[in-house]
C-alpha cells in the first residue's frame, strides 16, 4: 500500500507585507511615511517661521499657510501657467537640439580613430562649467532666447551622449556580425538592432536630462533678462520682497520636476516591459 504525499498548500507573502513587517501594504506604506514626513515638516516650519528675530523671517521663507495662499492665488490666477509655457518651449527646443547632437557624438567616439580624435575634446567640453559661459553666450548671441537654448543644450547634451555611448558600447557585435553575414544592410541593422540598445537608454538619459533641462533653464532666466518664465516670475516675487509667493513658485518648480520623472520612469518601464527588457535595466 502506497501513501500519497499530498503538498501543503502555501500562500505567497506579498512583498509589501515582508518590507514592512506585515503592517499593511508596501505602496501604502510608503507614501503613509511621505505624508507624515511632509507634515512634520510643514508643521515645524509654521512654528519656526516667525518674525525678523526668528529662526526662519517671514520675510525670507514666510509662513506654509501664507505659501499655500500664494500658491492658490498664482494657479487660480494662470500667472503660474503662462510663465510655464514659455519656459518649457524653450526646454523642449533645447532638448530636440541635445538628442541628435549627442546621439552623433557617440556614433562619431564608437570607433577607434574618432574616440581618439574627438573624445579629448568632448570631455574638455564636458568639464567646462556651463554658468561660466554665459556672459560669452550673452556676447555672441545677445540678450535672447537662443541664450538660454544654447546654454541648457550645452548642460544635458553630455546626458544624452554618454546614454548612447553606453548603448553602442553594449551593441553585440557578434548579433551584428549576424546580420550583416544574412545581408542586412546598415540602414536594417541600426533600425532592427541599433535601436534596440539606444532607445531604453535614451530613455533613461532622458530621466536625468529632462529635468536638469527645466532647472538650467529656470536659472538662465534668473541670469539672462527675459520677458516672460518661471524664472522671471521668481526674480519678480523676490526683488519685490513677496516672500510667499517666491517659495509657491519654487514649489510649484519642485512638484513639476517631481512629476515629469514620474512620467519618464513609467514611460520607460513600458517600454522596458513592451520589449522584454524589464529585468535587464
Amino acid at each position: 500500500m502506497t501513501a500519497t504525499v499530498v503538498p501543503a498548500e502555501t500562500t505567497a507573502v506579498p512583498a509589501g507585507v515582508r518590507r514592512w513587517g506585515g503592517f499593511g501594504s508596501g505602496a501604502g506604506m510608503v507614501w503613509l511615511v511621505r505624508l507624515a514626513f511632509i507634515v512634520v515638516v510643514l508643521a515645524l516650519w509654521q512654528g519656526f517661521a516667525g518674525g525678523p528675530k526668528s529662526t526662519l523671517p517671514t520675510d525670507v521663507v514666510s509662513k506654509p499657510t501664507a505659501v499655500a495662499a500664494a500658491f492658490w492665488h498664482l494657479v487660480t490666477g494662470g500667472e503660474v501657467f503662462a510663465a510655464l509655457g514659455s519656459t518649457a518651449l524653450a526646454t523642449v527646443y533645447s532638448l530636440l537640439i541635445a538628442i541628435p547632437i549627442g546621439a552623433l557624438l557617440a556614433l562619431l567616439t564608437a570607433h577607434r580613430f574618432g574616440r581618439w580624435l574627438f573624445e579629448p575634446i568632448i570631455t574638455i567640453a564636458y568639464s567646462i562649467p556651463k554658468v561660466g559661459l554665459i556672459s560669452l553666450m550673452v556676447i555672441l548671441l545677445g540678450v535672447s532666447q537662443a541664450t538660454h537654448i544654447v546654454l541648457v543644450t550645452s548642460a544635458v547634451v553630455f546626458v544624452y551622449y554618454f546614454g548612447a555611448r553606453q548603448a553602442l558600447d553594449e551593441l553585440d557585435q557578434n548579433r551584428v556580425i549576424a546580420f550583416r553575414l544574412m545581408g542586412a544592410s546598415w540602414w536594417k541593422v541600426a533600425r532592427s538592432l541599433v535601436l534596440g540598445y539606444a532607445v531604453p537608454q535614451l530613455f533613461a538619459a532622458s530621466r536625468v536630462a529632462v529635468p536638469l533641462a527645466f532647472a538650467t533653464e529656470v536659472f538662465a532666466e534668473l541670469r539672462v533678462t527675459s520677458s516672460t518664465g518661471l524664472g522671471v516670475l521668481l526674480e519678480q516675487f523676490t526683488n519685490n520682497f513677496d516672500a510667499a509667493s517666491a517659495m509657491a513658485v519654487m514649489i510649484f518648480i519642485l512638484v513639476l520636476g517631481y512629476l515629469l520623472d514620474v512620467v519618464l520612469r513609467d514611460l520607460l518601464r513600458r517600454y522596458t516591459e513592451s520589449i522584454g527588457l524589464s529585468n535587464q535595466l
